[in-house]
């Protein structure tokens, strides 16, 4: 496996937290070593790519171990991202969250921020929480990203909007102007998606209050998850996930 071509081939793109400094040894997580035992088939001195999940892509090669679970760092290089955004999402019906974290990942948004409105919460979040955080490493993984997806704790509307940084601001909302007629923004910026049931005129009013723009997504209703993956896609189709590496 050449080490130039280690990115580009999706099975050696791995997800290694805490990577050290060029030459330092690193023992794989143990889910990523039998991914490249028992997937790839790698063997002893192949050379592969890992992320942290932080920006920072390192090229490794595997150490004398049969079971892949050891490698020696012999680069590291950092991708800061041009733009991030975080998305303010009520629940999505049933176990559809699943879906709807994978592609969020993929598309490269920063952070989901689930919102406890007053039509619907996140029931969902406990009992699933550890899946939804192997779901966003494959996603990870399999979109040879080096920031992977923030999966937050849930917070009702008005906690989450106070922690909403300066940037462009959208609601996804069938009154607003079509989603492609509008700029995107540069820089952060923050998405929002009501719950199944829609929020309520009290929580759209804090929307509006907060600078949340309304887009319009389709011609018709879509449900939560729809709605999430396609203002991400409309940001994403902006430049929103490209970064550049340091």
């Amino acid at each position: 496996m050449p080490a130039d071509g280690a990115r580009s081939a999706a099975p050696s793109f791995l997800y290694v937290p805490g990577l050290p400094a060029p030459g330092g040894r690193v023992t794989l997580p143990p889910e990523e070593a039998r991914y490249l035992a028992r997937v790839v088939r790698a063997r002893p001195g192949d050379t592969v790519t890992a992320t942290d999940g932080n920006g920072a892509l390192a090229t490794l090669r595997l150490g004398d171990a049969r079971d892949c679970s050891d490698a020696v760092v012999q680069g590291v290089t950092h991708e800061v991202r041009s733009r991030e955004a975080v998305l303010l999402a009520g629940a999505p019906e049933g176990e559809r969250g699943d879906w709807l974290i994978e592609k969020l990942a993929e598309l490269g948004v920063a952070a989901l921020q689930p919102v406890e409105a007053e039509r619907g919460g996140w029931e969902a979040l406990g009992r699933r929480a550890a899946r939804w955080e192997r779901i966003a490493i494959a996603a990870l993984r399999q979109s040879r990203r080096a920031h992977r997806l923030a999966i937050l704790p849930p917070q009702d509307l008005a906690a989450a909007l106070a922690e909403v940084r300066a940037g462009a601001r959208f609601l996804a909302d069938a009154q607003g102007p079509w989603a492609p007629a509008v700029a995107a923004g540069a820089g952060e910026t923050a998405l929002a998606v009501g719950p199944a049931a829609g929020f309520t005129a009290s929580e759209r009013k804090q929307l509006a209050d907060a600078g949340f723009r309304p887009v319009r997504l389709a011609d018709a209703r879509l449900r939560t998850e729809t709605a999430c993956l396609a203002l991400a896609a409309w940001w994403a189709a902006a430049g929103g996930s490209s970064g550049a590496a340091s």
